[in-house]
């Protein structure tokens, strides 16, 4: 039963994501370069965090 919810999750993780990345190209297109390349910088930081703790 955990397995299904953990496959749940998942998938509901997948639709938040693909949201977030719409809404991130979107509002790119309005940044300037440096602004881009902070942001990224820190989505990248932020995805290293959540990969090495799961649970938080």
């Amino acid at each position: 039963m955990s397995e299904k919810n953990s496959e749940n999750k998942t998938k509901a993780d997948d639709v938040h994501v693909s949201d977030g990345l719409a809404k991130l190209h979107k509002v790119a297109e309005q940044l300037t370069e440096e602004e881009l390349d902070r942001l990224a910088e820190e989505a990248r930081t932020a995805a290293e965090k959540a990969k090495n703790n799961p649970h938080a």
